[in-house]
């Protein structure tokens, strides 16, 4: 595989660019992404488990999205919203309110992104509930914007890192659907011990959870785990909050992954994929908390803008028809059935666990009852070299998240091509040293 013009454009950009623009798994320089093809400078081409991290679930250049885009730029990019509105932002914000779960009415309040949004919404929620303590649960991702961070508790860096964050903020255990335990388990106990000691429920202001945690291994929260924590919050008046900003918009199969536990949260954080691929971000929540502040604190610049807003509502309203639905059933059926085989198979010296629903998955690679971060880093190297894209995250988990609209035998294709890699590393492949010395395969194991 050459990869000299990616090589020779990534020299360049460590000379210019902060550390912290990327966490590079390869020295993959994009050029052009079609469908669930992407190129690179040098020409190659890969298969897209990716999906630019979720926020490409249509797959690049997707034909709706991009006649939306060709029509906004005859008029314009874009226009300051603070200081005006404009038709795509209010048509947008009528489409989301319309499939709030529970059809409550609720407020959108625009963002550049899923961090942006996450900010925006603990300054709204402190200042509507009167409270400044928040819940957060362990192996979750909020973000990387100061409150996102904060509230995340997946990153490394431990107390250094934590020692630069918002104060205020607890993490508890999250149980997992896989965990088997008896629906009436008390799940609860940590907590409420919090409340009864140091953190008591009537400071908290909300609780922010993933119904499907993304980087901290695609585990889905245990139904009667949520349930009890939503009683909870209700019986203290504790805002429920759920991130959806990697599994919203079908990532999951449905338009938000809380659909799944028949609950109604009291706010819904957006991002990713929710401009069709331009940045944009939203916070969704009842009416009194969202008018709560004035704009001068909430409003940007050109948070909401036009073409983003173009681009989501065609994204929005093929993702309604027929078409796609019936495409993504058949591709949610065909990427477990490719899951379940992966995982099936008898392999000497190591174990793959596989987690997730829809077209979310995370195989969990062990060795020894343990995560197995090395040989993880060696298949997702070795994948690459075979021409498809995948992540790790929490150390050890291979993060499978194609376009929802791939091509079946695109799909299949990749599994194969997986397969291969994970049988010629565990057969003594050892990749490029370039390749491991990226600073992503540095993370730590989840010792799942």
């Amino acid at each position: 595989m050459n990869l000299q013009k990616s090589r020779d454009l990534l020299a360049r950009d460590q000379t210019v660019l902060s550390s912290g623009q990327h966490l590079l798994y390869y020295p993959l320089a994009v050029d052009r992404v079609d469908g669930e093809i992407v190129t690179d400078l040098d020409g190659n081409r890969y298969l897209d488990f990716m999906a630019s991290a979720s926020s490409l679930n249509l797959g690049g250049a997707d034909v709706h999205v991009m006649e939306a885009v060709r029509a906004q730029l005859e008029k314009c990019l874009q226009y300051c919203t603070c200081y005006t509105t404009n038709q795509p932002m209010v048509e947008y914000a009528e489409r989301l309110a319309s499939i709030y779960p529970g059809k409550i009415p609720v407020k959108v309040l625009f963002a550049h992104s899923g961090s942006d949004a996450c900010d925006t919404a603990v300054r709204l929620i402190r200042t509507c509930t009167g409270r400044k303590r928040f819940i957060s649960f362990l192996h979750s991702c909020h973000g990387s914007s100061y409150a996102g961070a904060s509230l995340s508790a997946c990153f490394d860096g431990g107390s250094e890192q934590v020692s630069l964050m918002l104060p205020d903020i607890r993490y508890f255990r999250c149980y997992y659907e896989d965990e088997g335990l008896p629906a009436d388990y008390h799940y609860l106990r940590e907590i409420e011990e919090a409340f009864r000691t140091d953190f008591p429920p009537e400071e908290v202001a909300a609780v922010f959870v993933e119904p499907i945690q993304g980087d901290g291994g695609l585990r889905p929260a245990s139904h009667a785990f949520l349930r009890q924590l939503y009683a909870l919050c209700k019986k203290h008046g504790i805002l429920f909050i759920s991130d959806e900003v990697q599994q919203g918009f079908f990532r999951s199969g449905r338009w938000f992954g809380i659909e799944e536990y028949g609950i109604i949260p009291d706010g819904i954080l957006l991002g990713k994929s929710l401009g069709g691929g331009l940045p944009l971000g939203a916070f969704l929540a009842r009416p009194e908390v969202m008018d709560v502040l004035p704009f001068s604190i909430c409003a940007h610049t050109i948070s909401g803008f036009h073409l983003a807003c173009a681009a989501g509502i065609a994204q929005f309203d093929f993702m309604c028809q027929p078409e796609f639905q019936t495409a993504l059933r058949e591709n949610c059926t065909g990427m477990e059935q490719c899951v379940k085989t992966l995982v099936s198979r008898k392999r000497q010296g190591i174990l793959l666990k596989a987690y997730g629903t829809g077209m979310s998955y995370g195989i969990h690679v062990l060795r020894g009852g343990t995560g197995d971060p090395a040989t993880a880093a060696k298949i997702a190297c070795r994948s690459f070299e075979k021409g498809l894209l995948l992540l790790v995250v929490s150390g050890n988990v291979l993060r499978l998240q194609p376009p929802l609209t791939i091509r079946p035998e695109s799909l299949r294709e990749g599994f194969r091509r997986l397969e291969e890699a994970i049988d010629e590393v565990l057969a003594g492949y050892e990749p490029d040293p370039l390749l491991l010395s990226q600073p992503a395969w540095q993370g730590q194991s989840d010792n799942v």
